[in-house]
């Protein structure tokens, strides 16, 4: 083995000369650039994931805190009878669907005989 060092690898060892130092700091500016990049995107992802997982909670509380309500209105309605619910605009099968989104009942009997 030769203990001594070669000018190519005492030039790794030694610092940048004034020659290589634009090159260097065009480097280290990409570098500091995409180590800010990478933040940002880490804070982001974050940031989505929190809110998202707030969000979630926030609809399963409000749907646990309906569900009594909910639960109340539907024994109600399938207590009518079938007169009373087409009365109101209903069928049997819309009390299924009353707490669907989309869901909007006919004009009751009394709105109907007045439009006639």
């Amino acid at each position: 083995m030769d203990a001594r060092i070669t000018k190519a690898e005492a030039a790794l060892l030694l610092p940048a000369t004034t020659l290589e130092s634009p090159r260097v700091a065009e480097v280290e500016r990409i570098r500091l650039a995409a180590i800010a990049a990478r933040d940002a995107a880490v804070a982001d992802t974050l940031r989505r994931a929190v809110t998202g997982t707030w969000r979630f909670v926030a609809t399963l509380a409000g749907a646990v805190r309906d569900f009594p309500a909910r639960i109340e209105t539907y024994r109600a309605l399938r207590q009518l009878s079938d007169r009373e619910l087409t009365d109101i605009g209903m069928t049997r099968l819309d009390i299924g669907r009353v707490f669907e989104p989309g869901y909007a009942p006919r004009p009751a009997n009394d709105q109907q005989r007045r439009a006639a």
